[in-house]
């Protein structure tokens, strides 16, 4: 799977949905077509009001791409202004363009470090953030940690100190079970995504 720009898959985006321009917009994502495709870009939101905004992945050079996924909508709009990287399929058209179907996500780095997307808990009197999927625990220091205090079980992101970095360095998080094993993650920065009970990330 190769990785692109916004920009240049969302030309992409657009030369495909003019050869679906005979077809009927469809109120809802369709399925996806083609191969999988990953683009990168900062989510933001268009439309006339707030509750017609629509998720769109765009960039400075001015290409987007509407974001649907029945999983990911609510992050998505948590998400607004972040740059991410998203995974799926072309879906369709709009009246506005093209439809991208997300199939999973990925924060782009924070100030040069990966945010990890987890659940917020506590173990053992600390506060820890167990990562989607893999079970890991990080166990969360730093003047901000305390924050993340309200949040216990939401599904949140956190950028900072002893993550594992964009070359896949740095320390890696035991696995869950052993709390003095975990990595300490420094919090610089944070952001909530959805109650637990909401949708999970698939990361690639």
């Amino acid at each position: 799977m190769q990785s692109r720009s916004a920009c240049a898959e969302c030309l992409l985006c657009s030369v495909l949905c003019l050869a679906l321009s005979c077809a009927s917009p469809k109120p809802g994502p369709a399925l996806g077509r083609g191969p999988a495709v990953t683009l990168e870009g900062e989510i933001t939101l268009s439309g006339p009001s707030a509750i017609e905004k629509r998720l769109v992945l765009a960039d400075a050079g001015g290409g987007f791409c509407e974001l649907r996924s029945a999983v990911f909508e609510d992050e998505f709009r948590s998400l607004a202004g972040h740059r991410v990287r998203v995974t799926g399929r072309l879906a369709g058209k709009t009246a506005e363009g093209a439809e991208f179907l997300v199939e999973s996500y990925e924060l782009a780095p924070v100030n040069g470090f990966r945010p990890v997307i987890g659940i917020v808990q506590t173990r053992e009197g600390a506060l820890v953030l167990r990562e989607m999927l893999s079970g890991r625990e990080y166990r969360l220091e730093g003047r901000l940690a305390q924050a993340l205090r309200p949040y216990i079980d939401y599904k949140v992101w956190v950028s900072g100190p002893g993550a594992v970095d964009e070359g896949g360095g740095g320390r890696a998080a035991a696995d869950a079970g052993d709390l003095g094993r975990a990595a300490t993650l420094t919090v610089e920065s944070y952001g909530v995504l959805v109650p637990s009970a909401g949708a999970v990330n698939r990361e690639p």
